[in-house]
């Protein structure tokens, strides 16, 4: 057999040939590889999920400012609506309250009236001689009727009734007392009141004339104090046309005296 060398000298010659030409062949092609049924799954599942949360995302956005401006124009709707009704209500409330208030305001003149008169009198009493007797205001009483009738050697009297001695009799048994007083017993003065009687005078220092007193020093009482003093002006008349009994009238109203106490000398200071 000839060499290698030879044989790449040497040129083949082959007779032309006479035939059509064959076609080209096609040319190669890769193999196709289809995927699987788990790959398909697989990237089905993937673009699901990433189409779902692309979605999810924007409709959530979308979702929120949606529902935030409905959300914001229903509560706005329906808060005015309840405020408005929750104001209606107040206001009525108040407007009632206020109704009852000045219902209750046009009667109190009239209900305080009674009640501050009373107060004023109370201080009034407070401030100048105390609702209850004392011994101060009766010896200021009883120096007012001897400054008036200054006579020495006169007899004083004590003209009061009955159930009211007692009380009196440790007044004028006082050992300080500047002057002698006798107790008369009188069934015809009226309850609270007690007479200072010297020479045709008398003075009335019994608590009602005092409370008198100080409601017409008020102005609350006119009444009553020109009442009193046409019952003192006619008591002092009687008095007036019945002083020359002077001498045996205190007998007899001392004597009335010691039928209530037996011991008269203890009427007597």
């Amino acid at each position: 057999m000839p060499s290698s060398d030879e044989d790449s000298l040497l040129t083949r010659w082959e007779p032309p040939s006479f035939d059509p030409p064959k076609p080209p062949k096609p040319p190669k092609v890769a193999p196709i590889h289809y995927p699987t049924v788990e790959e398909v799954e697989a990237i089905r599942h993937d673009a699901y999920e990433e189409a779902y949360e692309l979605g999810s995302n924007e409709g959530f956005v979308e979702g929120r400012t949606a529902g935030y401006d409905e959300g914001k124009a229903t509560g706005y709707d329906e808060g005015y609506k309840a405020g408005y009704q929750d104001a209606e209500q107040e206001t009525l409330r108040l407007q009632n309250a206020l109704g009852q208030l000045l219902e209750s305001l046009v009667g109190m003149p009239e209900a305080i009236a009674a009640p501050l008169t009373q107060f004023s009198f109370e201080i009034a009493s407070r401030l100048s001689a105390n609702s209850s007797m004392e011994r101060a205001p009766f010896v200021m009483a009883v120096q007012e009727a001897l400054m008036r009738l200054p006579r020495p050697g006169e007899n004083l009297y004590l003209r009061l009734r009955a159930e009211e001695v007692e009380t009196w009799r440790r007044i004028i048994e006082d050992p300080g007392l500047p002057f002698n007083c006798t107790i008369l017993v009188d069934a015809d003065v009226r309850p609270g009141h007690a007479y200072v009687e010297v020479s045709g005078a008398r003075i009335d220092v019994g608590v009602e004339a005092r409370i008198a007193l100080v409601k017409a020093a008020l102005g609350l009482d006119g009444a009553v104090m020109q009442e009193k003093k046409e019952i003192d002006s006619k008591i002092t008349t009687e008095l007036l046309d019945h002083q020359s009994d002077s001498e045996t009238y205190p007998e007899e109203d001392v004597q009335s005296d010691s039928e209530i106490d037996p011991d008269s000398q203890a009427n007597q200071k």
